[in-house]
């Protein structure tokens, strides 16, 4: 691919080490309320990279649990609080891609299900809001990812045609609405039930260092 003008990156799992903060918050719940346990594989496997809605379905249908969307929305909230989303991680190479990218001279978009509390929290807090054109998240779309939704909005933003943007995603989830909405995507990540999931992007790479060498040699 050739001619990238701009950069779409995913936050949770793909800019942020967020998946195990999420786990460690829901699993509690899950155990103490509704008798399931799980561990961080499955966490990977069924709920990471989905929307809070989308869970509770997976656990009402699938588990046979009888999850309210309402009280979980509540639950896991007064957990991140009391947590601190601010003491979330970068992925290894975070800061480094998105400087490299953006002294390449190409836009930055970042295309999220969470929310723009979320957002605006843990990259304020890493001193990274600055390095975006505009943010996508959950508030703003009526489907989320999976829906292609996301991605279109975030074309009509850029206002520059769909063969000059990549996306970077770490889930199937992502990358599908990303495909969907008729761009190039490359996928990171490292765990391999993720990368089985993974056949419809265009790369799978295991670190952000490997995908800002790939986008670099996209000019």
């Amino acid at each position: 691919m050739n001619n990238v003008n701009a950069v779409l990156f995913d936050l949770d799992g793909t800019l942020i080490d967020s998946e195990y903060f999420y786990f460690s918050n829901w699993a509690p719940i899950l155990e103490n309320d509704y008798g399931l346990k799980i561990d961080f594989d499955e966490w990977i496997s069924n709920f990471a990279g989905h929307t809070l809605s989308r869970n509770v379905q997976m656990l009402n249908n699938d588990y046979k649990l009888n999850v309210d969307e309402e009280d979980m929305w509540f639950a896991t909230r007064s957990r991140y609080a009391k947590a601190n989303m601010r003491n979330i991680r970068l992925m290894p190479h975070a800061k480094e891609i998105l400087d490299a990218v953006k002294d390449s001279g190409k836009e930055l978009g970042l295309v999220t299900s969470s929310f723009q509390s979320t957002v605006e929290t843990v990259l304020g807090e890493h001193k990274l809001l600055k390095y975006f054109k505009f943010f996508v998240t959950r508030e703003l779309v009526e489907k989320p990812k999976p829906n292609p939704e996301p991605y279109l909005l975030a074309v009509n933003k850029l206002m520059i045609p769909k063969e000059e943007i990549v996306v970077i995603e770490d889930t199937s989830t992502g990358c599908t609405a990303a495909k969907e909405a008729g761009l190039y995507c490359i996928a990171v990540t490292k765990q391999e039930v993720e990368k089985k999931r993974l056949t419809h992007a265009d790369q799978v790479l295991n670190d952000l260092a490997e995908v800002k060498k790939s986008l670099l040699s996209m000019n």
